[in-house]
């Protein structure tokens, strides 16, 4: 599975069939990835190492989701860290510019 960012991280909606929470959607569907690519989003297939938010529990991982501006109530656990993941490279770009 791949991960859709568009440039608005606050964008929460449907776009080409992928929904995207704060910015953030995910697809395994090629011609769409292709789309989102060509259209100047940005593509990150999924291929991570474990690491901090693994170790969490759900509940202090969707509390921390909370602090941090969005409701993760209902994400499994996995999706939860993929957003939380991709809110922290959201904000490392954001810095760097």
């Amino acid at each position: 599975m791949a991960k859709i960012y568009c440039n608005n991280n606050q964008y929460n909606g449907i776009s080409a069939g992928v929904n995207f929470v704060n910015g953030v959607g995910d697809s395994n569907v090629p011609h769409l990835l292709s789309w989102f690519s060509e259209n100047g989003y940005t593509i990150v297939e999924d291929s991570r190492e474990p690491g901090d938010y693994d170790a969490m529990n759900y509940k202090d991982l969707i509390e921390l989701a909370k602090r941090r501006g969005f409701n993760a109530i209902g994400y499994k656990k996995e999706q939860l860290i993929q957003s939380l993941i991709a809110m922290d490279a959201q904000n490392e770009n954001e810095m760097e510019e």
